[in-house]
């Protein structure tokens, strides 16, 4: 009997509660709430406004400055921004430290005069970069003869042995982007990976600008599948294998006799694809800009499990080695400025933290 009481007095709050909370809902929210979440709403709305505003003003900026300088000759234009960079070498005492930092770690026998004198020829060369930007099709037009057409020659020869394109390893020596330009004009098409800028608009902008250069563009999480299929139509793949990966997202190799984590991606889809990795290095030869072809590197065939994984980073080593070489001999053409070796070891982290501890 008791426990009959109970459970009818149980299901009779049980019930209550449920009308509780149904009457609740059913009433309107209080007007301070709502007077939040407008505000919050509002807010939100003049934040995405403002940002658009100053994407576009960037963008409109850059698109002013681009044809001012495309008004100008080549060499003027180059002569102009390479001021520029040199005055901003002076005063971003950020980048000319990592720059330093980065040339202690791969030339610590230099002498000072020499480390100064890279530095700032590491900062002229942004300017040069972006006038050799501006004025691309002048630098297309002019490409040498000779050593483009050995470029074609030795790519020809890999791909019609696989009727497909070919893997190319690269980096971001001398102007990489004109590399590209210059390869999709003098020798086929090409597809670069393409990370997103901040800005849809400056971001669209450089899109467009390598569409019209016949040039492919690859998201960051490109599948095996897309990559199979750009090889099979005849397009070759860049990679710029120069880059500090986060943790995780790569694995480490020597560079300059210091660990860098450098992404797998060139090595897994050489695996994948049974496809060979060619080295192509941009190189400046005075005004010109010439390609520099190294030996063919042949993927292990049919690995599995620990093998495969030993022989993505054996690849990713030999890959690192060839760009290590070409900075060697052209050290005042790479991009000094990114931290290559940001991202450390776990083992190497925890002896600097027990240090400071």
């Amino acid at each position: 009997m008791a426990g009959s009481q109970l459970e009818d007095d149980s299901a009779t709050d049980a019930a209550a509660r449920t009308a509780a909370r149904s009457h609740a809902r059913a009433q309107p929210a209080p007007a301070s709430w709502q007077a939040e979440k407008f505000i919050e709403t509002l807010g939100g709305g003049v934040k995405t406004l403002a940002k658009t505003c100053g994407d576009l003003f960037v963008y409109g900026a850059l698109r002013a400055v681009w044809g001012l300088l495309h008004g100008l000759s080549a060499q003027r234009a180059r002569g102009v921004l390479e001021s520029i960079g040199a005055a901003v070498g002076h005063v971003d005492r950020h980048h000319r430290r990592v720059v330093a930092d980065n040339l202690a770690v791969a030339f610590p026998h230099w002498d000072a005069r020499t480390r100064a004198r890279v530095v700032e020829a590491s900062f002229c060369n942004w300017g040069r970069l972006a006038a050799e930007v501006i004025h691309v099709q002048a630098l297309i037009d002019a490409a040498p003869e000779e050593q483009w057409r050995e470029a074609a020659s030795a790519v020809a020869a890999a791909a019609a042995a696989r009727n497909r394109g070919l893997l190319v390893l690269t980096a971001h020596t001398a102007n990489f982007e004109v590399l590209a330009r210059t390869w999709c004009a003098r020798i086929g098409p090409l597809a670069v990976f393409h990370r997103n800028f901040g800005n849809p608009y400056v971001d669209g902008f450089l899109r467009s600008a390598r569409q019209a250069a016949h040039m492919a563009t690859i998201g960051r999480g490109v599948s095996v599948r897309d990559s199979l299929r750009l090889l099979a139509g005849g397009t070759s793949i860049a990679v710029a294998l120069d880059q500090n990966q986060r943790p995780g997202h790569g694995v480490f190799v020597e560079m300059f006799g210091r660990a860098a984590c450098t992404s797998t991606i060139l090595a897994r889809l050489s695996l994948a694809t049974a496809t060979p990795v060619l080295p192509v290095f941009a190189v400046w030869q005075g005004n010109a800009l010439v390609p520099l072809v190294g030996r063919l590197i042949e993927p292990p065939q049919r690995l599995r499990g620990e093998a495969r994984a030993d022989a993505i980073t054996a690849l990713t080593q030999r890959y690192t080695a060839e760009i290590e070489a070409v900075v060697r001999k052209h050290p005042e053409q790479w991009n000094w400025a990114h931290r290559r070796w940001k991202t450390r070891p776990e083992a190497e982290a925890g002896v600097v933290a027990n240090a400071r501890g």
